[in-house]
């Protein structure tokens, strides 16, 4: 099972449902997988998700993503990943909890 760390979490008004924070949500695997990145967003029957290679979390469709959890600074770590070097989980690591205070969420799963 691969482990994958949130990275990025964030939420958007919904116009149309009285302004409900709807979640938005990055996470990253720092293990060699197919599918590193994963985005997610909203509740209930209502949420989705995927995980892509870092080739696709570059794709546009997903900068709102990035937007909305404030993980920009996130982009040049996956351009580097796309481009074949790993990630460097302990300078990743120290930057989110620079940003956040603690350290991120994690969960494992057995797609990747």
């Amino acid at each position: 099972m691969a482990k994958y760390f949130n990275l990025g979490h964030g939420t958007k008004p919904l116009a149309d449902s009285a302004n409900f924070p709807w979640p938005f949500d990055i996470d990253i695997c720092f293990e060699p997988v197919q599918h590193p990145v994963a985005f997610s967003e909203g509740v209930g029957h209502g949420s989705a998700g995927c995980a892509v290679s870092a080739t696709e979390a570059l794709e546009s469709k997903w900068r709102e993503h990035f937007e909305i959890t404030g993980s920009q600074w996130l982009i040049p770590y996956i351009e580097k990943l796309a481009q074949g070097a790993p990630l460097p989980r302990v300078e990743i690591m120290q930057r989110f909890i620079e940003l956040n205070g603690k350290p991120p969420e994690s969960y494992e799963s057995s797609f990747y």
